[in-house]
């Protein structure tokens, strides 16, 4: 029953990929605005939004045809991230009744939070999940976790804590109120889980290629279906592996991935040396471990990879215009780095527009940006100085794919 109710899922998933093109379909439209990473910071994402003409002052779509890429990384850090994910979420329907488009990105912190991986969630982000069964929740979770430990008793783990006062004190705050609601929601059934797996890692609009992190150009792949599929398919993977390593309680379903990852290495040590090892198991276990060298969490991934904001141009020149051209795109938009606090930047003759400009202003010290094209024409939009006119690709430059 479980291995179907996994089969249902990972179709599901498939299917509902199937629906969402990798391309608009149709002429390039006659507007596109892309902005990149929010991280929470709500009051500067609404102010970008509504300069750039695409929400009104009562936050409603107002972009008309016009298509919105959001490159990824909506959530973590900032105490905005649930209003941002509504907010987004609801343009995503207003835009489709007025002939518009809302296609948001999956950015590394996406993956990361569907993966469990929360290291960039505060306290302040959890309390905007909580609510008044919280406290319950906590602590029917501290019964469970304690009858999770209970089963691996006579072969202690690291991170099995004291059932005393202390410990107890300190598993609550490494667990604040909403932590749990925040799991499920991100989970691969929950509201803002199931969205977010819906999405591209990378998407192809008019002439551009649309992608969070970037696109490494010795990288060995024949078209961006290619690595978006290989996403998809590691994210189901992985829900399928967290799922059963936890219903044979290896694993405890609310650990966060560097507790999973520590528990699954010590729990293959101990059955190995034990002479237990089902061979299932180890090999999920092993696949747990490993899973940084997966593409949705590779650092040479399109959700990870900074060279075409940080590597010398001369280093990376002539592999990047080979994979423009055959991959029949004049230039690429990423988020991911923030190499500028002030201004969007270009980069590889004016064929790398790099957008995230450091919005959450108490982390990064940046403002918000959008790039608008229109026409054949690039502009960048900041939310709090003029407009500036930006190169178009290969202008100044003889290098042109």
């Amino acid at each position: 029953m479980v291995f179907n109710e996994r089969r249902r899922v990972r179709l599901f998933l498939s299917l509902i990929l199937l629906l969402l093109p990798l391309a608009i379909a149709g002429p390039a439209p006659s507007r596109v605005v892309a902005i990149g990473d929010v991280h929470g910071a709500y009051t500067e994402f609404v102010t970008i939004l509504q300069k750039t003409g695409l929400i009104d002052s009562r936050l409603h779509w107002s972009g008309g045809s016009a298509t919105f890429v959001q490159t990824g990384d909506i959530i973590d850090r900032g105490t905005g991230t649930r209003a941002c994910l509504d907010l987004v979420m609801a343009l995503e329907r207003q835009a489709s009744k007025k002939s518009g488009h809302v296609i948001p990105l999956l950015g590394n912190h996406e993956a990361m939070n569907a993966m469990g991986d929360v290291r960039y969630v505060t306290p302040e982000i959890y309390k905007t999940f909580s609510t008044a069964r919280s406290e319950k929740l906590r602590g029917q979770a501290l019964q469970d976790y304690l009858q999770f430990l209970a089963t691996h008793a006579g072969h202690s783990h690291s991170l099995a804590m004291t059932n005393d006062d202390a410990g107890r004190a300190k598993w609550m705050a490494a667990h604040p109120p909403g932590y749990f609601e925040y799991r499920d929601e991100f989970g691969p059934r929950g509201r803002y889980g199931r969205w977010i797996r819906t999405h591209h890692a990378l998407v192809e609009v008019g002439e551009g290629v649309f992608v969070h992190g970037g696109l490494n150009p010795t990288l060995k792949f024949s078209g961006i279906g290619d690595l978006d599929n290989q996403v998809h398919s590691e994210l189901a993977e992985f829900d399928s592996l967290w799922q059963s390593l936890a219903e044979k309680k290896v694993i405890w379903r609310y650990m966060t991935l560097s507790e999973a990852v520590k528990q699954a290495n010590e729990e293959l040590s101990w059955i190995q040396s034990q002479g237990k090892a089902d061979p299932d198991t180890v090999r999920q276990l092993q696949k747990l471990s490993g899973y940084k060298n997966w593409m949705v969490a590779s650092s040479d991934g399109p959700l990870w990879y900074r060279g075409l904001a940080q590597d010398p141009e001369e280093k990376l020149m002539s592999s990047f215009l080979p994979m423009l051209s055959r991959l029949k795109a004049r230039f690429v938009v990423d988020g991911h780095t923030v190499v500028s606090k002030s201004d969007i930047l270009q980069r590889f003759a004016n064929h790398v527009f790099l957008i995230d400009t450091g919005m959450l202003k108490e982390e990064y010290s940046g403002h918000a940006s959008a790039l608008e094209i229109v026409g054949g024409k690039f502009t960048a939009f900041y939310s709090d100085s003029s407009a500036k006119a930006l190169a178009a690709p290969g202008i100044g430059s003889r290098e042109t794919p």
